[in-house]
């Protein structure tokens, strides 16, 4: 018997609604984003690809009416920032940039997934 490799797309879960959309919804953005720009393939040619890709996973999420309250009439942005490395070489990186309310959205659905230390 063999294995896929490739976990399953999270809007393709049967429990992708609510807060546990948001937690899947990031996995599949990582996922996009490594796709298209991980291995050094920080052009502007690769960032449009990515962030086309990046609008086509959020539609998805808003065509499922997976947590539209989140997802509605929301837009995830992609950009490449330069920051100096310890070294004093330029480094870039990926930015995802989205609304506030997105944002806090996606950051309590994380903290309420993880389980409480005491």
């Amino acid at each position: 018997m063999t294995q896929n490799a490739t976990p399953a797309w999270g809007f393709a879960h049967p429990d992708c609604r609510g807060a546990a959309a948001l937690l899947f919804f990031m996995d599949d953005l990582a996922r996009v984003v490594n796709q298209y720009l991980g291995h050094g393939q920080l052009s502007d040619e690769a960032l449009a690809d990515a962030q086309k890709a990046v609008d086509a996973l959020l539609d998805r999420y808003v065509e499922i009416q997976a947590a539209p309250e989140a997802f509605d009439n929301e837009r995830i942005r992609l950009a490449l920032e330069t920051e100096r490395g310890p070294d004093g070489q330029a480094v870039a990186q990926v930015a995802l940039r989205m609304s506030p309310r997105l944002e806090g959205l996606i950051i309590e659905a994380q903290r309420q997934a993880r389980p409480a230390t005491h």
